[in-house]
């Protein structure tokens, strides 16, 4: 009789421990599924929470509607004429892309090559940004900065947070 009520009690449990596994598995893959968002430059930076501390060195980014693994497009109007050069920052030869027709406070993204014959100043491009999860310290500013939160991978240049953004030529397409 003992080893009946053992057995069962076991069967129950394994029972339980699988099931709460699966229903914890079926719960994180909804959460983790990634999605593709489209944004226009005001609204991406709209989206983002920005808090950078300089007494404890601390930068922290997240966004109110984006999450590691998703894919965000910026869908915009260039409203410079495309310039390539070495640009000081990333210490590449980039062109450089200025996108935000209507916001006040625009935002450069570069391509990793001379891509100024594709592009006019007035066409509507989209560039895609991958969201992901970061945590690292660096050196900035004759301080240890601990720089965490989401941020797009394209903005990680040599394992660094520069605050410009660097895409491949096929991360830009021309919509309009």
């Amino acid at each position: 009789m003992k080893t009946k009520i053992l057995i069962l009690s076991i069967i129950v449990l394994l029972t339980i421990f699988i099931a709460g596994a699966f229903i914890l598995k079926n719960q994180n893959n909804e959460h983790t599924k990634a999605k593709t968002i489209v944004m226009d430059v005001g609204e991406y930076l709209n989206d983002g929470i920005y808090e950078k501390n300089y007494t404890t060195h601390e930068f922290h980014l997240e966004y109110r509607s984006l999450d590691p693994g998703d894919i965000l497009i910026i869908k915009d109007k260039l409203i410079q004429k495309p310039r390539y050069g070495f640009d000081d920052v990333t210490k590449r030869n980039v062109t450089r892309l200025t996108l935000g027709k209507n916001t006040t406070w625009p935002i450069v993204i570069y391509v990793d090559r001379d891509v100024t014959n594709k592009y006019e100043m007035g066409d509507l491009i989209e560039i895609k940004l991958h969201i992901k999860h970061y945590d690292f310290y660096e050196e900035w500013n004759n301080a240890t900065w601990h720089i965490w939160g989401e941020f797009p991978k394209e903005a990680i240049i040599d394992g660094k947070y520069s605050g410009e953004i660097i895409v491949p030529a096929n991360q830009v397409k021309k919509v309009g």
